[in-house]
């Protein structure tokens, strides 16, 4: 009996710390954000990242400024404001009129 008691509260303290570590985890991602996923250093330099979406979106009115701007981040500015920080010039797609 004393047993499967120990084996009950050892089964209980593992949910619960799994639990736990489940809510942790999720507090620190942003459903909303499609970068989360991915650290910040592989998507600015990794193979797959900004460069990778850059080179094949060349719209980018039409997918990243307008999360951007939800985000309170801005848009064309924002892309601009970046490339400025790190010594990158590039001609950033404009929207056609």
């Amino acid at each position: 009996m004393e047993r499967k008691r120990v084996i009950r509260t050892l089964i209980t303290f593992s949910l619960l710390a799994a639990l736990v570590a489940v809510i942790v985890v999720s507090q620190n991602r942003d459903p909303s954000n499609p970068h989360t996923s991915v650290s910040k250093d592989t998507w600015i330099h990794g193979p797959k990242g900004h460069g990778y979406a850059v080179l094949n979106n060349q719209q980018p009115w039409k997918q990243c400024y307008t999360c951007h701007e939800k985000k309170g981040l801005g848009g064309e500015a924002y892309c601009q404001s970046c490339h400025d920080q790190s010594g990158v010039k590039v001609d950033i797609p404009k929207k056609p009129s």
